[in-house]
């Protein structure tokens, strides 16, 4: 019993465990998040503390690129910086809210950083919000194995297929971008009584806003996965993709990546 038990201790203190729990506090403009982490799933709870909205996208470099060169060129926000794979993180926090998403993290160098934009329009990356990473390898004892969910988005070039219905309470969905494009997964709930055509013709700014976003799977490269904390309550949703292929291109969602859901 005693072996047994101190194996448990050993394991818990190398952080060998699967679902082990990264936190990334945001804030104006940066994050508070270690250094260094091991490989394998990492659940990533990113906790609001600022007076804006954030997100944290996790990009993996790869031998084509450095740091410093990455960082350059998202401060500078140019769209698909080469030698990046986006292995996403969670999408949305509002200040004050922790959101919650699972991700495996191979080893290598990363970036995270917040890509939303602030009040000026500008996206929080260009004012130096980001964060570099570096994953450790956890040895052939890395669990790769997202955790289970109640339901599977599948996104593809352009559409949303959402496998089963959604129901209230804290629920988590595996979000699979099975397209030849970078997506991304938004989720939010419509407060009107508004249709996708007049939701879709929001500013993003005027009041009173017709959706509040609740969370959702930050950006995933093709052939990535990540399950995402949703907490339900009964009501009409929208789940969309807003990203561009490239500057100036047109959001995803107007090319049919955007479905309505009800969840009772």
């Amino acid at each position: 019993m005693w072996t047994l038990l101190g194996a448990i201790l050993v394991a818990l203190s190398l952080g060998s465990t699967p679902h082990r729990v990264l936190t990334v506090s945001s804030y104006e403009y940066g994050f508070k998040a270690p250094d260094t982490v091991r490989s394998g799933v990492v659940t990533v709870r990113l906790v609001n503390r600022g007076k804006e909205d954030h997100q944290v996208v996790f990009l993996r470099l790869d031998d084509t690129t450095t740091v410093l060169r990455a960082m350059r060129t998202l401060v500078e926000q140019k769209i698909h910086t080469t030698g990046l794979h986006a292995v996403s993180g969670v999408e949305y926090a509002r200040p004050g809210q922790t959101n919650e998403t699972s991700i495996v993290l191979l080893p290598g160098r990363y970036i995270i950083l917040c890509e939303l934009p602030g009040k000026d329009d500008k996206a929080h990356v260009s004012k130096g919000m980001l964060h570099e990473l570096t994953v450790v390898s956890s040895g052939a004892a890395a669990d790769t194995v997202l955790p289970p969910s109640v339901a599977t988005v599948r996104l593809t070039d352009y559409h949303i297929a959402l496998s089963a219905p959604l129901r209230p309470g804290t629920r988590l969905v595996r979000v699979e971008n099975h397209g030849s494009h970078r997506h991304h997964f938004m989720v939010a709930r419509v407060l009107h009584n508004e249709r996708l055509a007049e939701i879709d013709k929001w500013d993003g700014k005027s009041e009173p806003a017709p959706i509040v976003n609740i969370g959702g799977a930050s950006a995933l490269d093709p052939g990535y996965a990540s399950v995402i904390k949703l907490r339900l309550t009964p009501g009409r949703y929208v789940l969309a993709c807003v990203l561009q292929d490239s500057t100036g291109a047109t959001p995803h969602f107007l090319l049919g990546m955007e479905i309505e859901t009800i969840v009772r």
